[in-house]
């Protein structure tokens, strides 16, 4: 299943929840020590053109133009080596150790086996990733930590307001500007849950797509709603893209918890994807979704890209304009699949690290129109979602070259026809 979140994606090495070296007490253990020797000595010997028989006290299984597999006599436990040739003409490398089937170890060398990059997984009892940690080039130091599920804020009061499900990667819960802005349900537990690991940290992390480098969107996407929606407070939905019926379970919290305002910044071209969503949003016509085209310069009416292909009247399609209302680049667009036109180039977030960045795409077009959905029912609380999506029609300036359903909405900050 490939479920695309519809960005820019930020990666590891611009980390915002991150600590320096003397501001914890990480220590490099005898495993990392020993996994270090094993890279230097296969390392040298590719660099030499020896041939690989043993490894350290490590004994070989297997030999393979891109992987070596060994075994520890003595504990029974077993390495897979992984290696990538980084250019043709070159004896640089890509080394990924993988123990006992997970990622552990990963490290990036020239071709006289200096290090460029290294890092290291450490998981907890219940084999979770626990913390991402960057070694300093000479692999004897720790450089940077990212703490997995770090310890949720004290926040009293609670905050209150219109509350917007953001179903997305998660969210930065421990930057002062976004905590304030979540919904809890006591001053320590965040109203919001975590449908990867079961529990109440929906941290901003998705390790799907390489667990040394993992992906973050969720932070950004809510900043822009906390940004233009005062009146609104996040319920964040870590989403588990392993497990694409997790939907059923996160519209039902939904449903159950009278949200009004559900935002997806993502979707794939695989309609079983969906199906889940399908119908439970069908059943959950108190609930409105928001959700984005997408990104990949697609008529979609043809090239199906769901969820927003899906003909749901409790559904709001959003793709991204320039600021003065045409079709922006890249983004996806239908008359019949696409409803609205929203600028959403060149905005400003707050990313995962806290940092204010400049962005652009439908992931960001399609939370101004949830911000504008939090403004109306802070104003309109009685009001069903159906007239909120009427009132956006009223507001829509059809253009010749929109190629969506009702138009463009110029100013998504104003409140006309609230």
């Amino acid at each position: 299943m490939k479920i695309l979140f519809f960005l820019i994606l930020l990666y590891f090495n611009n980390l915002g929840t991150i600590l320096n070296a003397n501001q914890f007490d990480f220590k490099i253990g005898k495993e990392e020590k020993e996994l270090i020797e094993i890279f230097e000595t296969v390392c040298k010997k590719l660099l030499n053109n020896l041939k690989i028989e043993k490894v350290k006290n490590w004994e070989l299984q297997n030999i393979t133009n891109n992987s070596i597999f060994i075994t520890n006599p003595k504990t029974l436990q077993d390495l897979l080596i992984k290696i990538v040739k980084r250019g043709v003409n070159t004896k640089a490398y890509r080394f990924t150790f993988n123990n006992d089937k997970e990622a552990k170890f990963f490290i990036t060398s020239s071709s006289d086996c200096k290090v460029n990059m290294a890092r290291i997984i450490q998981r907890n009892k219940l084999n979770q990733i626990k913390a991402l940690v960057e070694l300093s080039n000479d692999l004897q130091n720790v450089k940077k930590i990212e703490f997995i599920n770090p310890k949720v804020p004290y926040i009293y009061p609670l905050p209150l307001g219109v509350k917007v499900g953001l179903i997305d990667t998660g969210i930065n819960y421990t930057l002062p500007e976004i905590t304030s802005k979540i919904s809890r349900v006591s001053p320590t537990k965040i109203n919001g849950y975590d449908f990867v690991e079961n529990d109440n940290l929906p941290y901003d992390i998705d390790f799907v797509g390489s667990p040394f480098f993992p992906r973050y969107h969720g932070t950004s996407v809510a900043s822009i709603i906390i940004k233009e929606a005062p009146e609104a407070v996040i319920v964040p939905y870590k989403f588990s893209r392993k497990n694409p019926c997790t939907f059923a379970d996160i519209i039902k919290k939904l449903s159950d918890s009278n949200i009004k305002i559900a935002l997806l910044a993502m979707g794939s071209n695989n309609i079983n994807d969906w199906q889940c969503f399908l119908k439970e949003a069908k059943k959950s016509q108190d609930v409105l979704f928001i959700v984005t085209a997408g990104n990949n310069n697609l008529n979609i009416d043809n090239n199906k890209i769901y969820p927003a292909s899906f003909d749901l009247e409790n559904m709001i399609v959003v793709s991204s304009s320039t600021l003065f209302g045409d079709l922006a680049k890249g983004s996806n667009f239908g008359i019949e699949s696409v409803d609205f036109l929203v600028n959403g180039e060149q905005l400003e977030v707050v990313d995962h690290r806290g940092v204010r960045s400049i962005t652009s795409g439908s992931s960001y077009a399609a939370p101004r129109v949830a911000a504008m959905a939090a403004r109306y029912f802070a104003k309109n609380p009685d009001s069903k979602i159906l007239e909120f999506k009427l009132m956006l029609i009223k507001r829509a300036i059809k253009k010749s070259n929109n190629l969506v359903k009702y138009g463009w909405i110029p100013d998504p900050l104003d409140n006309y026809l609230f």
